[in-house]
């Protein structure tokens, strides 16, 4: 094994909820089954629209609730990383494996829980926000690695570094997650999350754990 790709919600970090859903929510609007921030994901997961498509809609709908940079800290601020996952970041990084984040999250919201461990992290590949000078969204960049992105980055991984595919171990623990497998990297499953976790093509192995430095035996 030469590199391991992490998801970051709900994988590295303490669940606390996907972060898109609870902006939604932060902003007033509704997040059911009827409601317009469901519509914009089946939109996009039926190809009806692009993942840049959906940026930019999410975006007017922040834009008009007035979203800013201070919100997203007041959401932000008491994420944290799951136990164990800073110990198995610097057991790994010192067995000298590549470390990656592929992430649908937000790129600054990572380093920031990250903190100094971000120094051990070789890329960050997820969303980002831009905001002007007095701290409002003015950008959402959609990131090209989740969903199917994410086994495009496994590919373009190997044939940048000369890795064969099953020198990728991918970990994640949901649904945006289980294009993986189709790269051919390994696949690991922590704690799952609306995903199929006993498909054994789509997940090589699956663990419950309330420390993620349990993952090692996993390796």
């Amino acid at each position: 094994m030469k590199a391991v790709i992490f998801d970051f919600d709900g994988t590295l970090t303490e669940k606390k909820g996907n972060l898109w859903k609870r902006i939604w929510q932060s902003l007033g609007y509704d997040i059911g089954s009827d409601s317009y921030y469901v519509s914009l994901f089946k939109r996009f997961m039926s190809g009806n629209i692009t993942h840049k498509q959906w940026c930019e809609f999410t975006l007017e709908a922040f834009k008009e609730k007035g979203f800013n940079k201070q919100k997203l800290d007041n959401l932000t601020d008491n994420m944290s990383l799951i136990q164990g996952a800073e110990d198995l970041i610097k057991h790994l990084y010192s067995n000298g494996l590549e470390l990656h984040i592929v992430s649908g999250n937000i790129v600054s919201v990572i380093e920031k829980v990250l903190g100094e461990n971000k120094k051990y992290i070789t890329c960050i590949k997820a969303n980002e926000f831009l905001f002007d000078n007095d701290g409002n969204i003015t950008e959402i960049v959609g990131t090209k690695y989740d969903h199917e992105g994410k086994a495009t980055y496994v590919k373009e991984l190997c044939e940048r570094k000369g890795y064969s595919a099953q020198d990728i171990l991918f970990i994640g623990n949901s649904m945006n997650d289980e294009w993986v497998y189709k790269s051919g990297a390994r696949t690991l499953c922590v704690n799952p999350d609306e995903t199929k976790s006993e498909n054994k093509e789509i997940w090589n192995k699956v663990i419950h754990t309330d420390n993620l430095l349990d993952i090692e035996k996993k390796i």
